[in-house]
Order: structure tokens, then C-alpha cells, then sequence
């Protein structure tokens, strides 16, 4: 028997699957990471935004980053254009990034980043601890040890810091620089 939840919650690296429609759900906790069949990612999604179900389909997968918590809510027609509308914006920009090469792709994923997962700090931008060279690797459609061997040249030119974790963004107009001469 299905009972129908008002809140959900999903432990780290769970698959969230979705079975009810006209519905969408806030994300009141949490990263969730939105990914397409082929693995890579579209995009994270944290506290506040929304996952509309009617708009969820086979070629796109939820996976909690973190614990996360869901608070559900009905959707009215004009909500789903919206969303609609809000998704498509996102698929496109994320399919023009790639035509990007790879240096400026990690940039502009690393600014996103520092600017959706970051808390600013004395001395740069901290990115939230939970997110890896791999989850960057998918989030940036790249290989892993390709990600590695950027992320290095990012420390050798005084952009970021690594280790320890968390990432550092110590100067993003040296990263906005990085990204303008690397093809954007």
C-alpha cells in the first residue's frame, strides 16, 4: 500500500524516485543532484528549489547528495508552464556549455559552485565540503583525472585552494579571468 507523505526524507546517495504526478516538491534540506541518463550532471539543486514531477521522466534522475528533506505540494496548470519553461532554461544553458573546452567548462562549474555552495570567507569563497573532484568531473561532463590535472593549474595560478578540504575560490575575477581566456 502507498501512503501518500506531505514530507520526505532521503538519506546521502539515495535515488529519489517520484510516483505522483501533478505535484511538485520544495527541497527543504539537502543537495540533490539532477542527472541525465548518461550520468553526467545538469545540475544541484539545494534548499528552496523546486523538483516538478509532471516534468520528471525517464531520462532525468534525482540522487541525494546529502540528506535531504522534501516538502510536497500540489501544482496548478500555470505552475507546470513555469517550471516547464524554468527547466528548459536550465537544459539549454548547461548544452551551450559544451561547446566550451574543457579549462572553461570547470571554471564556469566551479564558479557555479562557489556561488550556489559557497559561504564567503576572510579569504576567498569556501564550496561546501560535500562535493568532489568526481562530482565535479560529471557536473563538468569531463574525465576525472582530466578535472585533477586543471584543478592543479588552478592552485599554481593562485585561483583556488584544495587541500585541505573544503575548495577555496581565493580571487573569482582571477576565475572569471581563467574562463574569459579559456573560451567564453
Amino acid at each position: 500500500m502507498y501512503h501518500d507523505w506531505p514530507e520526505l526524507t532521503f538519506s546521502e546517495k539515495q535515488e529519489i524516485e517520484f510516483h505522483c504526478t501533478n505535484h511538485f516538491f520544495i527541497i527543504r534540506k539537502g543537495v540533490i543532484a539532477m542527472e541525465s541518463k548518461t550520468g553526467s550532471v545538469v545540475d544541484y539543486l539545494t534548499v528552496g528549489e523546486l523538483i516538478v514531477t509532471n516534468l520528471v521522466d525517464a531520462d532525468i534522475t534525482f540522487f541525494a547528495k546529502t540528506e535531504v528533506k522534501l516538502e510536497k505540494r500540489g501544482l496548478s496548470a500555470s505552475s507546470v508552464e513555469n517550471s516547464a519553461n524554468m527547466y528548459n532554461k536550465l537544459l539549454i544553458e548547461r548544452l551551450d556549455e559544451y561547446k566550451y573546452g574543457a579549462p572553461a567548462r570547470l571554471g564556469l562549474c566551479l564558479k557555479r559552485l562557489a556561488t550556489k555552495f559557497g559561504t564567503p570567507i576572510d579569504r576567498g569563497i569556501q564550496i561546501a565540503p560535500a562535493f568532489t573532484q568526481y562530482d565535479l568531473a560529471n557536473y563538468c561532463n569531463l574525465k576525472r583525472e582530466y578535472v585533477s590535472l586543471l584543478l592543479r593549474k588552478l592552485v599554481e595560478a593562485g585561483i583556488i585552494r584544495i587541500r585541505p578540504k573544503p575548495w577555496l575560490v581565493l580571487n573569482m575575477e582571477k576565475l572569471d579571468d581563467y574562463i574569459a581566456r579559456n573560451g567564453v
